[in-house]
């Protein structure tokens, strides 16, 4: 069976939209579902299950900080009587929010494909699934971060008052990478290649992001636009001010972003509703 209500999209462009937001309202129940399925297709076959939400971002925070704070000893901020609280911070910090763009990106391009059972048997709003696929990286993501901020306390002993402009930061991240999954799962019901395009352009990403160099040494060496074109550039460095230095963000950056990411968002997602119907002939 094809997907439901493709004909009235078809003839009804302008009320296609709303109609796929009142859809999704409704089955919001599906939603929170699909994210619990997705959660625990990853944990359930472990010993201690979703504690691993807690134990892995701990895991990874004492690697990087025994590795590249005090073997290599790289600095790129000094704390006065905490030499670990140096790389290792900065560079989890810098990978929580990638990691989850990463995520939700490659996974996106697969996720019609993938899901082809429900998308052509069964009467499905399949709107649902890019949306829980980039809503389970950003849980996974959040945990990342509780543990952070609690990692930053126990050592430093305080916390930055700009923690709780975090929010803002995080729905920046949220809508602009929301748009692209949606632009990008249609893609990827077309192209059948875009899979290696998006994890080879990720990865690509993962070194043209300040997350393992800091911003400045791009502009020393006048490559500047590295970072200023770059909208996770711009999130990995928000997230570091407001956690780690309490510094706030650039306003004007922060006002064109996310300008980009509303934009990307209604287009992606316009898109995804007017694409839906050719969605069970393509898998």
């Amino acid at each position: 069976m094809a997907v439901t209500n493709a004909p009235e999209a078809k003839r009804r462009p302008l009320r296609a939209v709303p109609e796929a937001l009142t859809r999704l309202y409704d089955n919001r129940w599906l939603i929170f579902y699909f994210i619990q399925r997705d959660l625990s297709s990853t944990y359930r076959k472990s010993f201690l299950g979703f504690l691993w939400i807690v134990l892995t971002p701990l895991l990874m925070i004492a690697l990087y900080s025994l590795v590249f704070s005090e073997i290599v000893g790289i600095r790129f901020r000094e704390v006065e009587g905490q030499g670990v609280a140096n790389f290792g911070l900065y560079l989890y910090c810098g990978l929580i929010p990638f990691l989850a763009f990463a995520g939700s990106i490659n996974q996106s391009v697969k996720t019609i494909k993938s899901n082809s059972n429900l998308v052509q048997r069964v009467v499905f709003p399949v709107e649902i699934l890019p949306l829980s696929t980039v809503l389970t990286n950003f849980i996974t993501q959040s945990s990342g971060l509780i543990v952070l901020v609690s990692v930053v306390f126990a050592l430093e002993r305080e916390l930055h008052w700009t923690l709780v402009l975090l929010p803002a930061i995080m729905a920046l991240q949220l809508v602009f990478t929301l748009g692209l999954g949606y632009l990008i799962s249609v893609l990827g019901a077309y192209l059948p290649d875009l899979g290696q395009v998006t994890n080879a352009t990720t990865r690509a990403m993962f070194f043209l992001t300040p997350i393992i160099w800091p911003a400045s040494l791009a502009y020393d060496r006048g490559y500047g636009f590295v970072v200023d074109y770059n909208p996770i550039a711009f999130v990995v460095m928000s997230y570091r001010d407001l956690v780690l230095t309490g510094e706030l963000p650039a306003l004007a950056p922060a006002l064109w972003w996310s300008g980009v990411a509303v934009v990307l968002l209604v287009v992606g997602f316009w898109l995804f509703v007017r694409s839906k119907k050719r969605f069970a002939d393509l898998i």
